[in-house]
């Protein structure tokens, strides 16, 4: 009985592992997304398509600290940008059912864009995305992630509130988080 009882307690240990949100367990975050200008139009309607990859660690069950790298295409009705960006910030589950987990997370950074990024802006830039998803279990290591996000992107004002135009954006993004 006691042999039987230790290989259940061990399996519920391995069984915690396969969270995404765990404690104290990095995982790898891959992700493709698209978004859309919401509102603000700066004289040229963008849409932004990009790869996201990062990192994040539980700092205790339901909270991780992420870090991103976000490349982006910007397509601006003019000339057209690719945008580099790092990114930091937080993931913490709001409700988990089963397999599902649904998040709301926020990130900060900054960004170094090809063209001025949008039109009459800069090619420094500062990026704050905030958004919700869901996160599914598709095995002990493996979890796809779906999320709507809001992307904001502003040089907040450093070269005068005339080259300040900024981008309000929002849309969908489909990943995929690695356990490790």
């Amino acid at each position: 009985m006691l042999v039987m009882a230790a290989r259940a307690d061990a399996q519920n240990t391995h069984n915690g592992s396969s969270d995404a949100f765990a404690a104290r367990r990095w995982h790898a975050d891959f992700s493709v997304n698209a978004a859309l200008e919401a509102w603000n139009y700066n004289g040229s309607h963008e849409e932004i398509y990009g790869l996201t990859q990062g990192v994040t660690y539980g700092v205790r069950d339901g909270l991780l600290v992420i870090v991103r790298q976000r490349l982006a295409y910007v397509s601006q009705r003019m000339n057209d940008s690719r945008v580099l960006g790092l990114t930091a910030g937080l993931r913490g589950r709001v409700y988990r059912r089963g397999r599902t987990s649904a998040f709301l997370q926020f990130d900060l950074g900054i960004s170094d864009a090809a063209i001025a990024t949008p039109p009459r802006g800069t090619r420094f830039n500062y990026l704050a995305a905030g958004g919700g998803g869901f996160l599914f279990s598709l095995g002990t290591r493996l979890h796809l992630v779906t999320t709507l996000e809001l992307l904001h992107i502003s040089n907040a004002s450093v070269k005068g509130p005339d080259r300040n135009p900024d981008i309000e954006a929002i849309g969908p993004s489909l990943g995929l988080i690695v356990g490790f």
